[in-house]
């Protein structure tokens, strides 16, 4: 799949109502991209992260490529610097779009 976007991302930790777990690679795992809404300004678009055999560990800052689901509905609400929230039932993660893809 080719990157519709890049964010520069951290994930929540427990601490601050983020995630439990790691989000990421297991063995059993098929997919290689995670699937959850991205928040621009109050709106929701699903997107799929990229995340290959990463490993991300709440807390750390990770530089993340985002396929969104219907592109042409996320796509004119972003700009580089553009700050983005991701969503799994709470907020997990917050980051800034550093790159948008032709």
């Amino acid at each position: 799949m080719k990157p519709d976007i890049y964010i520069n991302v951290r994930f929540r930790t427990t601490s601050e109502w983020g995630r439990v777990s790691p989000l990421g690679h297991k063995k059993s795992r098929v997919a290689d991209f995670y699937a959850c809404p991205m928040i621009i300004d109050d709106k929701a678009y699903d997107c799929r992260l990229l995340i290959g055999d990463q490993k991300l560990i709440p807390g750390l800052h990770y530089k993340v490529p985002v396929v969104f689901v219907n592109r042409d509905l996320a796509l004119p609400n972003l700009s580089v610097g553009k700050n983005i929230t991701l969503w799994e039932g709470k907020e997990i993660a917050d980051g800034q779009v550093t790159r948008i893809c032709d």
